[in-house]
């Protein structure tokens, strides 16, 4: 995407060159931004009204320096209880670079500690959502791109408006019908509205969506601007489902009371976010220990397959990856891990049409990814190498077992090792939960349930019509010495192969698909080293011998994406929706009979160290009532339930 061009006014005062006009007063933006957004919408007395573990949700048109956020996060941290939580979600279309922001705001020491840790994780310009955790109480999630695109597919309800941007008469792409139908549907009893302008378009907009709207005095020299409190009937439900229509997903009931089953990436995670939202957590693992299954290598690497397409997965798995990066970037010393940089090679025919693409259109900026020829990729990686590669700068690896055990480690959180599930049955508003342990059984309530159980989902009755697939595989250890020894980063290609952690580095997996059975083999060492062999020939050996190997089971599903959200009852559907989806007549339907508060978080195939972080985070905002972090085109893509849509779609009985 295009950054902003701008330059420094002769009073320092930052300037739009495309839009002719001001980023903040030349009277003192601070001022203005306390003035028109906290007072207005009096942010204030809200945020010292909040309970325990609540959180305000602001939503603002034009990022721009990050003023206006940075003056909320001081007033919230100074007047929020704590456990209090703020979410600000802002649009920008053209955004500033790091480089910029921080000089625009340097007439302010006063929010100097807040622009730092802004800009530490201050992402690429790159179009989509983008989660910022700045805090624990405090989160930025930045919608890079058009504001009526970026909030159409945002979820939840929003507390206070902060309208900025430029103004209506040179930034009227912006200021259109659509944006005040979405703040609409995004508003609810309470929801206000703060802006610098008094354009009669946007009186009569905000109007037409259901607010009371006032004039007030402008900031300084200007006379006029408008505040506003939500008073309508609240906007249509968002997309549920796929295909979109008018289905809404279902909204959760109950306590904070959660369950989740399965203590590998994908559970520990939920549990972890869950937790840190003020719910009581138990996490069931049917094995004697945490991570015993594929989240229990001692190193794996921390990819993404993107491309220079515009596709549903490649856009997830963008988002997840940036996710992914900067909480690596933030792991303590303690957990081993390493921000090391990471090399994909190109593999030769296969890859041609994805390097080609990368060579000539640059889809990203070289922050994130960018193509490199051999001769730069061996200057990285320390080693010799024969192909040009995707150099990603953040990359990296961690020990997945040991992230497990740190993201389990929260006083919410309670962890039962050897309890196996047996039974879910809903009954009175609460599920539950029969389960087996080392000779004896029992029975648990709880409000929900997340299952997390990979590729042992379907044993569960009421997940048993999903397309989970097992895929078994190995990894391999070798030694750290010669040539090898000088490995800086890590390489992926058809296999992975890490720098050393304790004079060992990790290199593999072998794949076995629809295969359960996971044991270690001597064969599949030779495999691993072979394949890798044949890529790196100058850095492994063929015949190499295995210092450690170990043997586990993946879970993915057809298409390759997650699976992660609510659980329809298979049969109920098929009877309701069966014929209605093969003729495109489902918008005036009942809604889904969804499994109450029935959920699930699996498929994550070998990407879960990128892809489960952000998928955790969805699942928690949507069990707590928040918006997700998301866009809601891409939640649809993630929806477990959408192979038995497309069957139906087929008009097939069951899924292949």
């Amino acid at each position: 995407m295009e950054n902003a061009h701008w330059q420094l006014g002769a009073d320092g005062t930052p300037r739009s060159v495309r839009f002719d006009d001001v980023y903040f007063s030349v009277e003192g933006g601070l001022d203005e931004a306390r003035y028109i957004f906290i007072e207005q919408n009096r942010l204030g007395q809200r945020f010292a009204q909040m309970a325990e573990n609540a959180i305000f949700i602001v939503a603002e048109t034009g990022f721009g320096t990050g003023l206006n956020f940075l003056t909320t996060w001081q007033y919230f941290e100074k007047q929020a209880p704590q456990g209090a939580r703020l979410c600000f979600v802002s649009t920008e279309k053209y955004p500033l670079s790091v480089q910029d922001i921080r000089q625009s705001l340097a007439c302010w020491p006063q929010l100097a500690e807040q622009v730092e840790q802004l800009l530490r994780h201050y992402p690429p310009a790159v179009t989509g959502y983008h989660c910022l955790e700045l805090s624990p109480n405090v989160e930025l999630w930045l919608l890079f791109g058009d504001a009526n695109d970026s909030l159409s597919e945002l979820t939840g309800k929003v507390d206070a408006w902060f309208l900025d941007g430029f103004t209506p008469s040179r930034n009227s792409d912006m200021w259109q019908p659509a944006l005040f139908t979405t703040m609409q549907r995004l508003s609810g009893p309470g929801t206000t509205v703060a802006t610098f302008t008094s354009a009669r378009t946007v009186y009569d907009g905000l109007t037409g969506g259901g607010f009371r709207v006032k004039r007030i005095k402008g900031f300084g020299h200007k006379r006029n601007m408008l505040a506003a409190e939500f008073i309508g009937l609240e906007g249509p439900p968002e997309p549920g489902l796929w295909p979109a229509n008018e289905w809404a997903w279902p909204r959760p009931t109950g306590p904070k009371r959660a369950l989740v089953v399965g203590a590998g990436l994908a559970g520990a995670h939920t549990a972890r976010e869950l937790a840190e939202r003020g719910w009581q957590v138990t996490v069931f693992e049917q094995q004697p220990g945490l991570a015993q299954g594929a989240s229990g290598n001692p190193q794996g690497a921390l990819y993404a397959r993107l491309s220079h397409q515009s596709s549903a997965s490649n856009r997830f798995y963008q988002s997840a990856l940036m996710l992914a990066q900067r909480r690596l970037r933030d792991l303590p010393a303690s957990l081993p891990h390493q921000q090391c940089g990471l090399l994909q090679l190109n593999q030769g025919n296969k890859e041609t049409k994805r390097f080609a693409g990368f060579r000539s259109e640059q889809p990203y900026p070289a922050e994130l990814v960018e193509w490199v020829d051999a001769a730069k990729a061996s200057e990285l990686a320390g080693v010799p190498l024969d192909s040009d590669a995707l150099y990603f700068a953040d990359g990296g690896w961690i020990s997945p077992a040991d992230l497990v055990a740190e993201r389990l480690n929260h006083p919410n959180i309670g962890l039962l090792t050897d309890h196996k599930v047996t039974h879910l049955a809903y009954h009175q508003g609460h599920w539950q939960i029969s389960y087996e342990t080392a000779g004896a059984s029992g029975t648990l309530n709880t409000s929900q349930v997340i299952l997390a159980t990979a590729w042992q989902l379907p044993e569960i009755t009421q997940a048993s019509h999903l397309p989970v697939r097992p895929i078994a595989g190995q990894i391999s250890q070798i030694a750290s010495e010669g040539l090898l020894a000088k490995l800086k980063t890590v390489i992926c290609s058809d296999r992975y192969l890490v720098p050393s952690h304790e004079g060992k580095h990790c290199l593999g997996a072998t794949f076995h698909l629809n295969k359960a059975d996971a044991k270690c083999q001597a064969a599949d060492d030779i495999e691993n080293f072979q394949q890798l062999h044949a890529r790196l020939p100058g850095i492994i050996k063929a015949d190499a011998q295995a210092v450690g190997s170990r043997a586990s089971t993946r879970a993915a599903s057809p298409d390759y994406l997650p699976m992660v959200g609510p659980l329809i009852e298979p049969e109920a559907f098929t009877r309701l929706y069966g014929k209605a989806l093969q003729k495109r007549l489902t918008q005036r339907l009942a809604p889904p009979p969804w499994l109450p508060n029935l959920w699930i978080n699996t498929a994550h195939g070998s990407k879960g160290l990128c892809s489960v972080p952000l998928t955790a985070k969805l699942l928690a905002c949507w069990i707590n009532g928040e918006p997700m972090p998301l866009e809601q085109s891409l939640v649809n893509h993630l929806n477990p339930n959408r192979f038995l849509i497309r069957s139906l779609i087929r008009a097939k009985r069951s899924i292949d």
